[in-house]
């Protein structure tokens, strides 16, 4: 973490100690949450306040970077509803174009405008449903690394964000104190998906007194034509 970091983020500190972030990640960020605070009064972004708590979140955001293994070209943010954790990641990574998805047009619309607000010039935002874009068209098995941060069974998960990364990538997702039984019930099942586990990367936010991690999945091999599922069927009937 830079040591010339705004005070809002100085209790981060050891969050985000070792990350390599750009000279004007805090001020963009600030950007970012202020611009976040103005659109949540009109649209139904987030469900904490942006000004007190959004700082905790973009550091949460960040630990995906922690599983990088080294430059990425193209990344992809599925479910990014207020921008996370897209948005940060791509404060983050200048050089890298990242893609946000939501399936609900006023947040596709609203997040793009925060994209702006904060002048990541490498953000584009998409409006659709997972299970529809990643099955045919430019996103299928294009990008480095899919991105997560959405609520949902890790099955559904990996089903919606292994279909958008190329064979060689990455799925880097944020999980809760349950990912260590989640991974462990998915080994038997990822060679199905074309993947495997890549391990976890278990962290701590401040104020907290439990344990998050980031799920790491490698993408070996092309995934089969018939996934995703049609929508609503992921989530109906998960695969394991």
């Amino acid at each position: 973490m830079n040591s010339s970091a705004p005070s809002r983020w100085d209790a981060l500190a050891d969050t985000l100690g070792g990350l390599s972030l750009p000279a004007d990640f805090f001020p963009r960020a600030d950007l970012y949450l202020d611009a976040l605070a103005a659109a949540n009064a009109g649209v139904n972004l987030v469900s904490f306040d942006p000004l007190r708590d959004g700082p905790a979140h973009v550091a949460d955001s960040l630990q995906a970077l922690r599983g990088l293994p080294g430059r990425i070209r193209t990344g992809i943010d599925v479910g990014t509803g207020g921008g996370f954790p897209g948005i940060p990641l791509a404060l983050a990574l200048p050089e890298c174009r990242v893609v946000l998805l939501d399936g609900i047009r006023k947040k596709q619309a609203a997040v793009s405008g925060l994209a702006v607000a904060a002048g990541a010039g490498n953000v584009s935002a998409l409006w659709g449903r997972a299970e529809e874009l990643a099955r045919e068209g430019e996103q299928r098995e294009t990008h480095d690394v899919a991105f997560c941060r959405a609520v949902g069974r890790l099955p559904v998960v990996l089903e919606l964000t292994l279909p958008f990364v190329r064979v060689g990538g990455l799925c880097l997702l944020h999980r809760g104190l349950e990912a260590p039984g989640e991974l462990e019930a998915a080994i038997t099942h990822l060679g199905d998906l074309g993947a495997r586990s890549g391990g976890l990367i278990g962290y701590r936010l401040p104020g907290t007194d439990h344990d998050r991690f980031i799920v790491c999945i490698e993408k070996t091999d092309q995934i089969e034509d018939r996934y995703p599922r049609r929508p609503g069927i992921p989530a109906k009937r998960p695969l394991w």
